[in-house]
């Protein structure tokens, strides 16, 4: 007989092994994801044979739950997109016609789904209110989807007619992509972002077919990137507004060196700590991050010179509006200047409005004739950063703290974080 694990959402099967682990979705998780469930079709052959359980966790098996809107953004990490889902339907569709019947009976044949088709009817009934009961006739167990003239129009696969309940009809209908695939369509539909998606392993672990220890919630060690900045407190900030402004993906980057002596001090260190992983040919994902200043933009160019390849990749904190008009000290005093790529080091991105200090500016310090700009730092820089870490998880969430521009920074590492799973 065997048993069954799963991936589910809303009661939609995305995914199905029998006897084995299948493909593994722990990265989907983040410790604190597992709970216990009654699972529907539950093989209680291990509870007979074990009475001395109690009854409750004999039918409520362990699985990693996690609701679909607290899914995306890991997915979306990973380079998973609704383009990748529309290549994959596109593929179906072709595969279909090729075979020369997507519809029983196979005759009439109505037009197939175009891509948006296809994913206004996956989104056209949320998940929460289709129907799971088990019903023997295979008209009545469609439900109301039977009178949806639209699910006539959908490619016929191998599972198509494998149903028995309104639910298992629209997944065994709908459910055609890869699972990643299937929870980007399905996370178009907003009355679907509180589901909870399920990886069901309790019943595969209690049969004995799989160890626990097997699985584990987290990004796995091939999905992590690791973020290489010019300093140490370049790392901890970044690593502190990562692991409280975005918690749901924090798990898959690394840092070089975040609580100890940084071996890559500086912009040159890190250009030759790129030259070097280059040499050996390393095939983990990296993203090197420089200061939005004037050695920041020098050290960027020569590595961008290096053609990186697809598992690497550079980038400049980014340019803010905040920072065109800045008082900077030079030789003539103070004067309101642009230090985008001049002086916008990693603490100006921190809350630069302090009560017992004067209006933040930076102090220009020297030329940097190979981009004809002078380069410049923020006076009291360590101050801000003695106030960055002092505040609260609460404090950075609630805006106490003003952290709108780490959040732009946060936000466009993720998005090179994303360009770098999907090109390596």
């Amino acid at each position: 007989m065997g048993t069954s694990i799963e991936l589910t959402v809303g009661g939609v099967s995305l995914s199905y092994s029998k006897n084995h682990m299948g493909l593994d979705f722990g990265f989907l998780f983040q410790e604190g994801d597992e709970s216990r469930r009654k699972l529907d079709g539950i093989n209680y052959e291990y509870s007979a044979k074990h009475p001395e359980l109690d009854s409750d966790l004999a039918e409520n098996e362990a699985v990693f739950a996690r609701p679909l809107a607290r899914v995306l953004p890991r997915l979306a990490l990973l380079g998973s997109s609704i383009e990748i889902a529309r290549t994959e339907y596109e593929a179906v569709v072709a595969k279909a016609l090729e075979m020369g019947s997507y519809s029983e009976p196979p005759e009439p044949t109505p037009a197939l789904l175009s891509f948006e088709e296809y994913c206004a009817l996956a989104c056209r009934y949320p998940l929460s209110a289709l129907k799971g009961d088990l019903v023997t006739e295979d008209e009545e167990a469609k439900g109301r989807l039977k009178a949806d003239k639209d699910f006539d129009r959908l490619p016929w696969t191998d599972s198509s007619d494998d149903f028995w309940s309104e639910v298992s009809y629209f997944g065994a209908r709908l459910a055609i992509l890869s699972a990643e695939s299937m929870l980007q369509i399905f996370g178009l539909n907003p009355e679907n972002a509180a589901i909870d998606v399920l990886w069901e392993f309790g019943p595969l672990v209690n049969a004995g077919w799989e160890s626990r220890e097997l699985f584990q919630p987290s990004a796995r060690r091939k999905q992590k990137i690791l973020i290489a900045t010019e300093g140490a407190s370049d790392a901890r900030i970044i690593k502190r507004a990562l692991d409280i402004l975005r918690p749901d993906v924090a798990d898959f980057f690394n840092f070089v060196d975040v609580d100890e002596r940084h071996h890559f001090w500086g912009t040159g260190n890190l250009v030759k700590f790129a030259e070097g992983l280059l040499r050996i040919d390393i095939q983990n994902k990296v993203i090197f991050v420089f200061d939005n200043d004037a050695e920041g933009v020098d050290a960027y160019r020569k590595l961008d010179a290096l053609s990186l390849p697809p598992n690497m990749r550079s980038m400049l904190l980014p340019t803010m509006d905040e920072f065109c008009a800045f008082a900077a000290r030079g030789p003539e005093g103070v004067i309101v200047s642009d230090i985008n790529g001049r002086a916008a080091a990693i603490e100006c991105y921190l809350d630069l409005n302090l009560p017992t200090y004067p209006p933040a500016q930076v102090l220009w310090s020297n030329y940097k004739k190979d981009i004809d700009a002078w380069h410049g730092a923020l006076e009291f820089k360590e101050t801000y950063q003695r106030h960055f870490y002092d505040q609260s998880a609460e404090d950075l969430r609630d805006g106490l703290y003003d952290a709108s521009k780490l959040l732009k920074l946060r936000d466009a590492l993720i998005e090179q974080a994303a360009l770098v799973s999907s090109t390596s």
